[in-house]
């Protein structure tokens, strides 16, 4: 190997030697960079997005809970009404309790949209702020906490003054109610008596039902369907009157409902307000009788997806209980939930009158005395009476509002029910079928039965529909505290919870 081969080749390796210094020193730079920034961010910038994120909680749940078209007092919303002033009120209570939770809620700019992101698909923002919005019915919220621009320990070294701080979250509300409302209404003295009829058409008759319609017992309710996620409805806030109650019957009213103070005058009534989910309206319009046999039938047996992306079932079908309908056309055939009010009596209830029933007239026994006593005596729990598929709640309207032209009417409370007896192809004499749950089957059903708390006839005999069904009639005293506490028109009424 010559002289110049040998400088020529020692010179490259001091040429790669001297880039590869370079190399490292940029390397060993950035890793330290990025060691300081990760430092920065896993020290004040994690505490920091953990506080914001407590924030944004607190803030989407404060946001839906106070989402009421109502004054409030708060001066910024005075200008607005309906939807607005929702958002608005449930906005001012977010930001409010938003920043009582940062350290320096100063930093946080909820007036510059530039920091508040973008909400979710369908959320409409706020009037007060950009930071927070809403659906349509105002039934969930979304908070963002505007993002905070926090000085950094090492990373500003390399030039990362800050770290950008922010989060966010869904909240929303649900109906606590056990049961649901039922589309019928009582008066509100009807809650002194111990059995009731509801009925479609002029027949049947005879038994319990044999005076409808007259004071005292169920009429329909016409509430609204204002759009609840958590049944999956769409909202309807106006026409197709039957539709609406069938879809009510066969899941419960979908929105949370309030009491009328006085039962006079002016209220928050339930079409005005559709689709604010948290308006609690205390006024609703009603027939003196159910307006249209085919939607009875339809909420109580078929169910169906009106308003609904998926298929919900009748009010009272269950495929393992009593068959009343064979395959007729058009419609399949109907099983109804077989369990009757003492199968969720307490395995020791207070009280001889309620010890070992077993029968209709039994249990109306045990209910008069309890409602005269006081006494709880249903089971509470898994297997209590709150999850009972016959269980809900029927609006109780105050008494001057019977016998008066007004078709709206104020509702003076809320009355627990036990669904009962369904009657089937009934004419003046007798029907094809009656159905009492836990009663067995008698036979065919003979001209007028002494009492109609009985189960006979044959499926599929005759013209079956359902024209008439009775039900218990409960009261607060004698139900468990979960069936009773989250009551329609109490405070506990809405469940509020963080979506994600």
């Amino acid at each position: 190997m010559t002289q110049t081969e040998s400088t020529t080749r020692d010179k490259g390796v001091s040429t790669e030697r001297g880039a590869s210094l370079v190399l490292i020193t940029a390397s060993m730079l950035l890793l330290i960079g990025v060691a300081a920034i990760t430092l920065d961010a896993a020290g004040a910038g994690f505490n920091e997005r953990r506080q914001h994120q407590s924030a944004a909680d607190v803030g989407a749940l404060a946001a839906v809970q106070f989402a009421v078209p109502r004054d409030l007092g708060n001066a910024a919303c005075g200008s607005y009404s309906g939807t607005t002033l929702s958002r608005c009120n449930g906005a001012i209570e977010a930001i409010d309790v938003a920043a009582a939770t940062l350290d320096d809620p100063s930093l946080a700019d909820w007036s510059d949209s530039s920091r508040c992101g973008t909400p979710p698909a369908g959320y409409a923002v706020s009037p007060i702020s950009d930071c927070v919005a809403f659906p349509t019915g105002n039934q969930r919220a979304w908070v963002h906490v505007p993002i905070v621009d926090k000085p950094t320990a090492l990373a500003g070294v390399i030039g990362f003054n800050t770290i950008g701080v922010t989060a966010d979250a869904i909240a929303g509300t649900s109906i606590g109610t056990p049961g649901g409302v039922l589309p019928f209404l009582l008066p509100g003295s009807a809650a002194s008596t111990d059995y009731n009829c509801l009925k479609s058409g002029s027949t049947p008759n005879f038994g319990e039902c044999a005076d409808l319609p007259s004071t005292g017992n169920f009429g329909t309710m016409d509430f609204y369907l204002y759009g609840n996620t958590d049944f999956g409805y769409t909202s309807k806030c106006s026409g197709d009157e039957n539709g609406r109650f069938a879809a009510n019957l066969a899941r419960g009213v979908d929105h949370p409902l309030g009491v009328h103070p006085t039962g006079v005058g002016t209220g928050r009534l339930d079409d005005a307000y559709c689709p604010e989910f948290s308006a609690e309206p205390d006024m609703a319009r009603a027939q003196s009788g159910v307006g249209s046999q085919a939607a009875f039938e339809a909420g109580m047996l078929y169910g169906g997806n009106a308003y609904s992306a998926d298929p919900y079932d009748g009010r009272l079908e269950d495929a393992g209980g009593y068959q009343v309908r064979d395959a007729q056309s058009p419609n399949a055939a109907v099983v109804l939930n077989n369990e009757p009010l003492w199968d969720y009596l307490l395995a020791d209830p207070p009280g001889t009158d309620c010890d070992g029933v077993d029968t209709p007239a039994e249990m109306l026994s045990c209910i008069s005395w309890a409602k005269a006593n006081s006494q709880v005596v249903f089971k509470s729990g898994v297997d209590g009476l709150v999850t009972a598929q016959r269980y809900g709640w029927t609006p109780a309207v105050w008494e001057n509002d019977f016998g008066t032209p007004s078709t709206d009417y104020h509702m003076k409370g809320y009355t627990p029910i036990y669904l009962d007896t369904t009657l089937y192809g009934c004419n003046s004499n007798r029907c094809d079928i009656i159905h009492t749950p836990g009663v067995g089957d008698s036979g065919a059903c003979t001209n007028n039965p002494p009492s109609i708390r009985i189960t006979c006839g044959t499926p599929g005999g005759g013209n079956n529909n359902l024209l008439g069904a009775t039900a218990y009639i409960l009261s607060g005293d004698i139900v468990p505290g979960e069936a009773k506490t989250p009551s329609p028109g109490s405070a506990n009424q809405r469940a509020f919870r963080l979506a994600y």
